[in-house]
């Protein structure tokens, strides 16, 4: 029971304990049986006996008497005494425990008795750690004596004991069974031998052997139940007795057997003969080899091979062979540690095409281009493969290559397959269609069937269902697409019980290598996570368009579609596919936020091109939606609808009229120009088509002046200015803001009055629908002027260091030296150097660098203040968006610190313009910041605050803000505070003070101390300033100050 209940026993070991102890005392018998019965039972209640040594102890220590007490007493007592000193605290009795040793060391009959006392004695050595030294001298004198020196283990502990290393281990559990076990030790060996009494079991080959036998297995089940059963049988026949035991649990739960396939494989072969090893390990590679084994057994036999790899014992299997097993079940991870190893033995470059692709599909996109890096300096001389740049899905360096070679050598399949593929992943739809084109004209049908796929990707992007038939009937029944292509024109098609079915199919198909990818890692495995999601969602699509008479199913479907959106990584591809499904049934201008989100991924991960098409299709959507609206075809129509349609009707026909176009809208995007009078005057500023416009764009660029979605304009124009189109992007974003502005009522000359106008539309309480509607007019239209002031910052810098760099040269060439007044003709502005967080890649393009010299000589001396107008004007219009306040306040510091830089002071003008705002701009950054980190806001604040503390309109901008932000925001500024406590300034000191001792209210304890150490600075000012703030905080918090005073 006690071994049982381990700890809970002790309540009852007051009932029990008299009783064995009397047992002990009364044993009047020359071999002790009942005492030897006796012992065991105190060594399990060993944990429970603290508190009871007084009675226990005594008794133990009085068996030690080899004189009167048989020898296998004598060790089932020093047993029993080990256990006690290990589970309790026995400093009390330490030294009668040593000295009964020390003489039974002296009067030992057997060295098996002399190493049992030894133990316990080390045993309490880890007890009793630096009180043992005593008793060494005494130990090591009596072993000295009995010529005792190669107890490996004490002499060991003594080391770890003088050094300070020895740590007391957890006392071991006991486990004799009882009744049993007294049986045991009145018939035991001498002490020293094994006491576990578990032998190992012999490994009976002929059953593995049997066990490890493929009998011939064709299919995925067979090869299973085969992989089980030779588990089974390696757990039954392992000489661990742990993995024996688990053998019949493994048999009935698969995943045990699976997890101890490794542990018994290995146990089994340490002792296997030789031949035996080579037999099945041959019989492993035979199983590999079938071509339908499935990529279970694969990945079972990668992951023996790493098991043991970690063990240092190395499966005789040869590297390329696990590599191939690595690639056959996707294993990537797997087969690039092979696919290195093969590298580092043979230096074989043919590997290098393999290294490059397996790191670019892990993600490992460094690895790969290192990679390629170092072939071309180990082998300068070696002639760049089209591969390479393919596995690196550089495509337009490859395309370049491709075509290069076609011109050379004429057209190949292969050079024709490496352009398709480079196109579509390009998604320049425009190039490949008279490939696809030129390819099913012709006969060779080797080539349609490997391009199919490619091309019904393409019509499917393209809109062209009846070339998705087309291709679809050529595309290989083995392709694993074609389940999915099948579902996907049966839903355009309207066959709902068809499309179903060969959902079901497809998701068949593709469960051996989600199980192959998900085994390995779910990042391995989430392009076929992914796949599984496009046949949900193909799912879904199906029940929208059953749902036609019901509104709240769709609307519950489009709401699970964008939430969903939040879970899947930002990748252009895989965005493409899930939009493209979409938009069979909702149209991308009423998604219009998920694309907009697309377009801008697009963008900053460069695939221009691809943004630019997702433009052009938001635009023609839009097109033919206000067209549908004003001819009454759309269902549902709000007021603000009808009202942006009629809008657009009217520029439409404005537009015809100013370009002179009779056709009008109906021939395409090409055609659309700016017909609002109101942007009248700006149209001359910039003709349609002409001027530095990118022939590409200027589409896109009359389609957007008629756009009634001020978002979609706003990512339109990020978009021109990523594609080196400043000059145009610019002034159509003046020109944008300049519109929108006006609608409502915004002067960005006096945007005070607007924020007046906003809290009295508040009051009047107008209706939800027109205030949401101004709320994002507004809200966009903050991010227009914000963007504005971004834009001029980075072109004012892109000048700035273009002029130096031209004032350098010409000082090199002897010219004119530099001077400030020679940079006061080009602007003395120009220096300024901040640039939005967006900021301005320095493009190797002139025409970049042109646009950048017009926008920045547009403004002129100006420059700064358009900066500073359009920062205020967001601020004005988001008054909760910390990115705007952050900006207008760091703008305002760098004016100042320029202005001090080039006049060596600043005047009161300057303070008011610049210093106070940028205060205010600060505390306001500060309290709107997100983040636990507003360490840079805060000293940037402190600097303004310290520098210009003589002036007082920065000094009560800065009482205004103390109570406007968490005092919790100067714990991280308090040595910088503590600094500054004995400035000159007497209100900046009375400052300091005063949020000193709110910071010492508040958090007494993360300043209590420094204070102390300033009160004892031999600067008499500010030990005294310290000394005046502990005063007030003794008040608050006498125990702690004077406590302090004591450290």
């Amino acid at each position: 029971m006690a071994e049982a209940l381990s700890g809970d026993f002790g309540p009852h070991i007051a009932t029990v304990l008299p009783f064995l102890i009397a047992v002990i005392d009364r044993d009047s018998s020359e071999q002790h049986q009942t005492t030897l019965r006796a012992l065991p039972a105190l060594q399990i209640l060993s944990p429970s006996l603290e508190g009871y040594l007084f009675l226990v102890m005594p008794r133990l220590i009085a068996l030690l008497d080899i004189a009167t007490t048989p020898i296998n007493v004598v060790e089932a007592a020093l047993k029993c005494i080990s256990s006690v000193v290990a589970a309790v605290n026995c400093s009390s009795f330490a030294s009668r425990i040593v000295l009964t040793l020390v003489r039974l060391l002296q009067c030992s009959p057997t060295p098996a008795l002399q190493t049992a006392a030894i133990d316990v004695l080390c045993t309490l050595m880890e007890q009793l750690q630096d009180e043992f030294t005593v008793f060494m001298p005494t130990i090591d004198a009596a072993m000295k004596k009995r010529g005792i020196t190669d107890h490996a283990q004490y002499e060991r502990y003594s080391r770890l004991l003088f050094s300070g290393r020895l740590v007391p281990k957890e006392p071991p559990r006991v486990q004799p069974q009882m009744q049993g076990d007294a049986a045991q030790a009145v018939s035991a060996p001498a002490l020293g031998q094994s006491s576990d009494g578990l032998a190992k079991q012999e490994v009976s080959v002929s059953q593995l052997r049997r066990a490890w036998s493929t009998k011939q297995q064709v299919s995925k089940d067979g090869w299973l139940r085969w992989l089980h059963g030779f588990t089974y049988e390696l757990l039954q026949q392992s000489p661990a007795p742990a993995l024996r035991a688990c053998s019949n649990l493994a048999n009935r739960h698969p995943r045990l057997s699976k997890d101890l396939f490794n542990a018994a494989f290995v146990s089994c072969w340490t002792v296997l003969p030789g031949q035996y090893q080579q037999e099945i390990i041959a019989s492993l590679q035979g199983v590999a080899a079938h071509a339908d084994v499935p990529p279970d057994i694969l990945q079972t036999i990668l992951g023996l091979a790493g098991y043991m790899e970690r063990d240092e014992k190395q499966i005789p299997i040869d590297l390329k062979r696990l590599g191939d097993y690595a690639d056959r079940c996707h294993a990537l991870a797997k087969e690039l540690h092979y696919k290195e190893a093969e590298w580092t033995l043979e230096k074989n470059y043919e590997t290098i095409e393999k290294l490059i692709e397996l790191n670019q599909n892990l993600d490992l996109h460094d690895s790969a281009v290192g990679m390629l890096d170092y072939v071309r300096k180990d082998q300068p001389d070696v002639q760049e493969s089209v591969e390479w740049y393919l596995r690196l899905q550089q495509w337009d360096k490859a395309l370049v290559i491709f075509r290069r070679q076609e011109a050379e050598r004429g057209p190949s399949y292969e050079n024709t397959k490496g352009q398709i593929r480079c196109l579509f992943e390009m998604s320049d739809w425009e190039a490949l269609s008279p490939i696809y084109e030129r390819i099913w004209n012709g006969n060779d049908q080797q080539l349609q069937m490997a391009s199919a796929n490619i091309g019904m990707s393409m019509a499917w992007a393209m809109g062209n269902i009846d070339r998705m038939e087309y291709y679809l009937a050529t595309l290989p029944n083995k392709s694993r697409d074609k389940s999915f292509c099948r579902a996907l024109l049966a839903v355009y098609r309207s066959n709902f019980d068809e499309a179903v079915r060969y959902i079901n199919d497809a998701r068949e198909e593709m469960e051996s290598d989600l199980v192959s990818h998900i085994t390995e890692s779910y990042s391995r495995g989430y392009s076929q996570v992914f796949r599984c999601q496009m046949l949900t969602e193909l799912e879904e699509v199906i029940a929208y368009k059953m749902s036609s008479d019901d509104r709240e199913r769709q609307a519950a479907i489009v709401d699970t579609w964008r939430q969903r959106l939040g879970g899947i990584q930002q990748d252009v591809g895989m965005w493409q596919k899930l939009l493209r499904l979409r938009s069979m049934v909702l149209r991308p201008v009423l998604d219009l936020d998920t694309w907009i989100k697309y377009v801008n991924m697009s963008r900053k991960s460069g695939h221009m091109r691809i943004a630019r098409d997702a433009i052009a299709q938001l635009l023609e959507d839009e097109v033919r939606f206000m067209e549908e609206v004003n001819r009454g075809e759309f269902e549902a129509i709000t007021p603000k609808l009808m009202a942006q349609a009629q809008e657009y009707a009217r520029l439409n026909a404005q537009q015809q009229q100013q370009l002179g176009l009779s056709n009008g809208l109906s021939q395409g995007l090409s055609l659309h120009g700016n017909g609002a009078s109101s942007w009248e005057g700006r149209m001359r500023r910039f003709s349609i088509g002409g001027g530095n416009s990118s022939s590409k764009n200027v589409p896109l660029d009359m389609s957007i002046r008629l756009s009634q979605q001020p978002a979609l304009v706003y990512m339109y124009l990020k978009y021109k200015w990523a594609d080196n189109e400043r000059r145009e992007a610019f002034q159509m974003l003046e020109m944008f803001a300049s519109d929108y502005a006006s609608k409502i009522g915004f002067d960005v000359h006096n945007p005070e009055a607007f924020a007046e106008h906003i809290d009295a539309r508040v009051l009047a309480n107008i209706s939800n629908a027109d205030a949401a509607d101004d709320a994002r007019t507004i809200h966009l239209l903050a991010r227009f002027y914000f963007k504005q002031a971004e834009w001029l910052s980075s072109v004012q810098q892109s000048v700035s260091l273009a002029q130096e760099a031209r004032t350098k040269a010409s000082l090199g060439a002897g010219d004119v030296p530099y001077t400030r007044q020679s940079e006061s003709k080009r602007g003395s502005d120009a220096a300024v150097g901040l640039a939005g967080r967006e900021g301005i890649r320095m493009s190797e393009d002139g025409r970049s660098q042109q646009d950048a010299q017009f926008l920045y000589e547009l403004r002129g001396e100006r420059i700064n203040e358009a900066i500073l107008e359009s920062y205020r004007a967001a601020t004005v219009l988001d008054r909760k968006w910390y990115k705007a306040w952050h900006s207008l306040a760091l703008r305002h510091y760098h004016v100042t610190q320029r202005f001090e830089t080039e006049h060596g002071s600043i005047t009161e003008e300057v303070v008011e313009n610049h210093v106070v705002p940028a205060v205010h701009g600060f505390f306001r950054a500060i309290q709107l910041s997100k983040s636990d980190t507003t360490l840079q806001d805060t000293l940037r604040l402190l600097t303004a605050w310290f520098n210009y503390s003589q002036f007082e309109s920065v000094a009560q901008a800065v009482q205004d803000g103390f109570n406007s932000i968490s005092i919790r925001t100067w714990l991280q500024v308090i040595p910088q505070i503590l600094a500054r406590i004995h400035i000159n300034s007497e209100s900046t000191r009375r400052l300091i003070r005063q949020l000193l001792v709110e910071i010492g209210k508040n958090h007494p304890h993360a300043i209590l101390f420094s204070l102390y150490v300033a009160a004892r600075s031999d600067h008499t000012e500010r030990s005294q300033a310290a000394k005046d703030v502990l005063a007030k905080l003794h008040d608050v918090y006498p125990e702690l100050v004077e406590e302090t005073e004591v450290v």
